[in-house]
């Protein structure tokens, strides 16, 4: 008797755990189901991202205009995302890092323009690279928002979107002729198109300033730790002005080495200058030196009253955008070029109503807008987008960059 109620009860244990066992499955395979058919039904009804590709210079030599570059748009995107997108699209940013080297932003703008299929590209952090990705642009018929301080023709899917070597370079040379009433002028500069893209500037503008002229050209290349030979003899030549075609680490070391010399002549450098690079290496040479940089408005930014339409419509808008995502970041030249290209890109999306490349196009030719570095309106017939130069004379104090006023 024991053993049949024993064997009954087995049996009915073995029922309940079957049924159990089967409702479990059913509720799996039903969840399975709903899962499956669910899946398709959000791809169908979510926004579809607009893609957006970036090439710039992370690592190598340039990584210090890159980096912060690359911290920029990175923060512009999130934040616009979080606010809704572009008509309720996502932005899918893919940045490249290309190493500072020409051949790679061309694989790498190949790479985002056919096999990312991205919408609009745009960097670059270095003008070499700029120069090489045009050609990319043109042939893969995607629309460029070019960064770098690039100089080219008119080209139908190329648009500059910060100020090019042309604006910077001339108001260097017309800043180092004014103020000091400079008749004999020295330069020195790198040999990547950078320096030698300043020097072509310097040689076509000279002619406006009648007496002026330049009487020595030193050249350095971006690998070189010091050029004290080369300041040596633009320290024999006594000019009445250096314009010292450099930037970020490079610019340093040319502050170093001056002060090293002994060297008392005025130094005029473009906005490229003005880096946290430049600070740590030569803040305490450059402040005890003559040394001036054309640099943004966003180096001195702090020292504008808030009252000033930039920094209250521009800069601070910026600035907590970048602090919510980066708290400890100080921002610099490099951040706003970042921004503003990445901005104008926003503003050119809202505009085409689509990711269509040729749509995009279109738009960048016909919008309006304010960002760090001036006012950008490109035409049809002008891909120019900021033709205007929108910086100041800053130097070194207390280890950071203020703003400087020269005495007449």
């Amino acid at each position: 008797m024991i053993e049949k109620k024993s064997i009954k009860k087995q049996g009915r244990r073995k029922k309940i755990c079957t049924a159990v066992f089967f409702k479990k499955n059913l509720i799996v395979n039903l969840l399975s189901v709903l899962i499956f058919i669910g899946i398709p039904f959000i791809k169908a009804t979510a926004a579809e991202p607009i893609k957006v590709g970036a090439v710039l210079s992370i690592t190598g030599w340039g990584g210090f205009i890159g980096t912060p570059m690359q911290k920029a748009m990175i923060a512009i995107v999130e934040d616009t995302n979080k606010k809704g997108g572009i008509n309720g699209r996502p932005i899918e940013l893919y940045i490249e890092d290309d190493k500072s080297n020409p051949t790679n932003a061309v694989i790498a703008a190949t790479k985002l323009a056919r096999d990312m299929n991205v919408s609009i590209l745009t960097g670059p952090a270095i003008t070499d690279s700029g120069m090489a990705m045009i050609p990319v642009a043109q042939r893969e018929k995607v629309p460029f928002a070019v960064s770098g301080p690039v100089i080219s023709s008119f080209k139908k899917w190329c648009f500059h979107v910060t100020p090019s070597d042309i604006i910077n370079d001339a108001a260097v040379l017309e800043y180092g002729v004014k103020s000091f009433k400079a008749k004999r002028i020295a330069v020195i500069h790198d040999t990547a198109n950078f320096g030698m893209t300043g020097m072509k500037v310097f040689r076509d503008e000279i002619s406006k300033y009648p007496g002026s002229s330049i009487i020595i050209e030193e050249k350095y290349d971006t690998t070189d730790t010091s050029v004290i030979p080369q300041l040596m003899n633009i320290k024999a030549a006594n000019p009445d002005v250096i314009l010292a075609q450099s930037s970020g680490a490079q610019a340093a070391i040319i502050a170093k080495n001056y002060y090293q010399l002994g060297m008392k002549t005025p130094v005029v450098a473009p906005p490229g200058a003005g880096s946290p690079e430049f600070l740590d290496i030569a803040a305490k040479a450059a402040e005890k030196s003559p040394w001036i940089i054309l640099g943004g408005k966003i180096m001195v930014a702090e020292q504008l009253p808030l009252s000033d339409p930039w920094r209250k419509n521009i800069y601070e808008p910026f600035k907590e955008v970048m602090k919510n995502k980066y708290p400890k970041e100080s921002l610099m030249v490099f951040h706003a070029i970042g921004n503003d290209a990445i901005q104008i890109v926003i503003a050119a999306l809202k505009e085409a109503g689509s990711d269509n490349r040729k749509a995009i196009r279109d738009a960048l030719e016909t919008i309006r807008c304010e960002v760090t570095t001036g006012p950008y309106a490109c035409t049809a017939k002008d891909h120019r987008g900021i033709t205007v130069y929108n910086g100041m004379p800053v130097v070194v104090r207390d280890g950071g960059f203020v703003l400087y006023r020269h005495k007449k």
